[in-house]
């Protein structure tokens, strides 16, 4: 067995495999149940299994690590007493409550797309996550409220005391499995409509509008004001991506259509870049206001 080293508190995030997670501390109740009910190698493995059954190829693509700054329970924890036994900063020695894997669903894949299917797992809950990922850029894609899932309140839709369990998150991944092919026409066709939609310079300031609003809705102090639902971009996200757009529209005359900006405008939701819980909210609450300026017209 290869013996590796972590350093999470000079690297925050980094990348391991299924074999190497499941080498990880075990953190369990006082009952000696999993904290969450399943352990976050497990909880992977499960969802491989539910894709296997029906033969669609399921492979782990990147597992994430992730470090933040929860003084209760931090991201990362590193046991002094595991070390004595494992050596220093030993997997074996690490407590990860942190983590967020890719996996791609290999059965349909293109040269442009893969299906894949995104697992969080932290310390608010368990959220599950399946669409077109973008080879040429990485960008994982979520179409549509139907294909996110999660054990706590936090796509915006669902209430607080309609939180789903486990077992009914883990059911929703079974029906994207046994469905496979509905969803990947519903899919297919999202990604068609927003390839057809063309975006003008006038539309392009108009989405950057939209994203700066919805960011300052979400994080006022003012209860007049405040919109609960999760923001596509946060500040930083919007003038990095809002920059990369208007650089590309002042090569005029110039236009993209959605998927284009979708993808130009996603390329900072990666879990590498930015807080794991918020990857998949994001991602969504990114395709809905693009639908919703599709819609608008």
């Amino acid at each position: 067995m290869e013996e590796r080293q972590l350093n999470l508190a000079e690297k925050p995030v980094q990348v391991l495999t299924l074999e190497e997670l499941e080498r990880s501390y075990h953190e369990n109740l006082p009952t000696g149940d999993p904290v969450g009910g399943i352990y976050h190698f497990a909880l992977i493995q499960q969802v491989l299994e539910l894709f296997e059954q029906r033969g669609l190829k399921p492979v782990v693509q990147e597992i994430f690590a992730a470090a933040n700054r929860d003084s209760k329970r931090p991201g990362v924890t590193l046991l002094p007493q595991l070390e004595e036994k494992f050596g220093e900063r030993a997997i074996e020695a690490h407590l990860l409550r942190r983590v967020y894997a890719n996996i791609e669903i290999r059965a349909d894949e293109t040269d442009e797309v893969v299906t894949c299917l995104a697992v969080a797992y932290h310390q608010k809950g368990i959220q599950l996550g399946i669409g077109p990922m973008v080879k040429v850029c990485h960008n994982q894609t979520i179409l549509g409220a139907q294909d996110v899932v999660s054990n706590y309140t936090c796509f915006g839709g669902q209430n607080r005391k309609d939180r789903l369990s486990l077992e009914m998150v883990l059911a929703r991944a079974e029906q994207w499995a046994g469905d496979y092919e509905p969803y990947q026409k519903i899919r297919a066709e999202r990604i068609s409509m927003m390839k057809s939609k063309q975006m003008d310079r006038d539309g392009m300031l108009k989405l950057i509008g939209t994203l700066v609003e919805k960011r300052i809705l979400h994080d006022t102090q003012n209860e007049a004001l405040h919109v609960a639902t999760p923001y596509p971009l946060n500040s930083g996200q919007i003038n990095e991506t809002a920059e990369q757009l208007m650089a590309q529209f002042a090569q005029s005359p110039h236009v993209l259509s959605y998927w284009e900006a979708y993808q130009e405008l996603n390329t900072v939701l990666k879990p590498a870049r930015m807080d794991i819980p918020q990857v998949l909210p994001q991602s969504l609450a990114l395709f809905e206001a693009l639908q919703e300026q599709i819609n608008k017209g």
